[in-house]
């Protein structure tokens, strides 16, 4: 047979491979990200069948063939795989044993391979609301499918499911996925934060085109690590705060798992480097105090602002844990003297400097600056940055909005019962406006936008981990022997127990059964030597393997909850 038309976007090569029917063709992309970016080798095998024969059609002749089959035999079965490996031996083999496997053996194999992924990544149980352990399952599938244990890769906020913002990864992936695997599955976690340090030398040549040192992020990265944000949007210019996102994903990974290896080898230099480029960054007032000005915030509907508390934030927090990595003095002067916008008349947080109350944001914004970021500002002016940004946050904005807003305000009705009644409104918005039947697929906003929204489904799962089991993650070098912080709350009505299988946290797991009718938390674990620990409630050990009941509700007496620990003779050098 002979090829289609030659084209446009491979240079296709033809090589018979000898004593098969197969067909190799070789080629490389001849369209790059860039000019000087590397042309990529791609190869399609095909079988030609021996028992076709080719009927010329006529003017189509020049690229086409029609075949007919002759009756008397066996009925022909086409064959299509589709691998990522990149050894035409290695493929002629997968193949040979793929074209051998009987077809429900395949099935099979994909089941078997499924359940042992899920074993693996845990689950996140919801009984007494069938629908909503629906929708939970879904998202987890929607995370599942987005990316591979074998490949160091990342996943676009549509994942692999649609072609939406073209595949390429932002923010997206280390603030609203990424934090589900770190907790359920910490390799697929690494995995994406071996892409950002495979990739560095984008980063690198970002920061020297704009004049600045170390690595500037860019705001989409695909194959190359190169910025590629088309030059018409002003995001790629302006969005700095994934510098910061990257970095502090890389310090949680440090902190919930404590491998040596991995901090020294790939989260300690993509903080140093990081740290050079915000060094490069800010600007210093006569007061000493540090802004970082002319951005675009989490809330793009601002566009050229300064000193948005978001990014400054996350950008102190990142000098800080490259300052734990390598002591500098420079970047913890920067740190400890980043400017925040603070209105003391209203207590609150502008979102900027000018920002007005009543003016539309897009998306969460300063209300990440309590969790995930762990900023400790007062309880009255996170309050208050609730009550001022729900009013103030567009109703058709993105899908993971109100899950942030539900965390905090749960972490928060500890302290002021009477916004119990909205955190329960608002992990209601969180899902059922953007949930779309019979499948349960995400869409970006209620009205629609990018379908499979995997950052939507990233965002909802936290709500969660980190909201109804209260998982935040601590490191202090004072005490290394505290690990976590659980404060698991009875669940809003209609949902009779959530059960979290599993959290991952050094070598070990734990699991949490959070119960509607006892107000009762059931917690296991496979680790030795870890135990809860309250100011209130005192110590709970919990020993391998055997289920211990704690109080749910621990915040309305403890506001630190229970902080889950480890012996100080078993914690890992680090």
């Amino acid at each position: 047979s002979r090829p289609g038309p030659p084209s446009n976007d491979i240079n296709f090569t033809k090589k018979e491979v000898k004593g098969k029917n197969y067909v190799v063709y070789s080629g490389w992309t001849q369209i790059t990200e860039w000019e000087e970016s590397p042309k990529v080798q791609i190869k399609v095998i095909t079988w030609e069948p021996q028992n076709l024969r080719p009927t010329e059609m006529g003017e189509l002749s020049s690229w086409s063939h029609c075949f007919t089959l002759d009756s008397a035999k066996d009925p022909l079965v086409f064959h299509t795989m589709v691998t990522s490996n990149t050894s035409t031996e290695a493929v002629l083999a997968e193949y040979e044993q793929y074209v051998q496997t009987k077809p429900n053996d395949l099935m099979n194999s994909h089941i078997n391979n499924w359940l042992s992924l899920r074993r693996i990544a845990g689950k996140i149980r919801i009984d007494g609301y069938p629908e909503l352990a629906r929708i939970v399952n879904a998202s987890l599938y929607e995370l599942l499918i987005s990316v591979r244990e074998d490949e160091y890769w990342s996943s676009s906020p549509g994942g692999i499911t649609t072609d939406s913002y073209h595949g390429h990864v932002f923010w997206d992936f280390e603030t609203w996925m990424y934090p589900v695997f770190l907790v359920m599955h910490p390799l697929l976690a690494k995995n994406g934060l071996q892409y950002r340090f495979d990739h560095m030398a984008g980063a690198r040549k970002k920061a020297k085109d704009n004049e600045y040192e170390g690595t500037m992020w860019p705001w989409e990265s695909a194959f190359t690590g190169d910025e590629v944000t088309k030059s018409v949007v002003p995001t790629g210019i302006f969005e700095h705060h994934i510098s910061g996102d990257i970095i502090f994903a890389a310090r949680q990974y440090d902190y919930l798992h404590r491998n040596a290896k991995v901090r020294r080898e790939m989260l300690c230099p993509l903080a140093i480097e990081t740290a050079l480029y915000w060094t490069s960054r800010v600007s210093e007032d006569s007061e000493g105090r540090f802004h970082i000005t002319g951005i675009i915030p989490p809330d793009e509907y601002a566009v050229y602002v300064d000193d948005n508390i978001f990014t400054n934030d996350v950008a102190k927090i990142s000098l800080l844990y490259a300052n734990e990595c390598r002591a500098n003095s420079t970047w913890t002067r920067i740190a400890n003297n980043m400017y925040t916008e603070y209105d003391p008349k209203l207590n609150y947080h502008p979102e900027y400097a000018g920002y007005e109350i009543g003016d539309t944001v897009k998306q969460a914004d300063v209300i990440l600056v309590s969790f995930p970021l762990g900023q400790n500002y007062s309880t009255s002016s996170l309050l208050n940055d609730l009550a001022f940004y729900e009013k103030a946050t567009d109703p058709n904005g993105p899908a993971m909005t109100w899950a942030m807003f539900f965390i905090n305000s749960l972490e928060l009705a500890s302290l002021a019962q009477d916004i119990v009644k909205a955190t329960h409104q608002y992990f209601y918005k969180s899902f059922l406006m953007n949930v779309k039947k019979p499948y349960y697929v995400w869409w970006e906003t209620p009205g629609g936008g990018v379908d499979h929204f995997a950052t939507g489904a990233g965002g909802f799962l936290q709500t969660f981990l980190f909201g109804f089991a209260g998982l935040r993650i601590c490191y202090d070098s004072k005490r290394p022997e505290v690990l976590a912080r659980l404060k698991p709350v009875t669940p809003v009505e209609l949902i009779t127990r959530i059960k979290v299988d599993d959290i991952h946290l050094l070598e070990g797991k734990v699991k949490i059964n959070i119960t509607l009718e006892r107000s009762a938390t059931f917690i296991s674990t496979n680790n030795e030597g870890l135990y809860l620990y309250s100011k209130v409630k005192g110590r709970f050990d919990l020993k391998p393997h055997m289920i211990t009941e704690v109080p749910s509700n621990i915040g309305l007496q403890d506001k630190d909850g229970y902080y889950l620990m480890m012996e100080k003779n078993l914690i890992p050098i680090f």
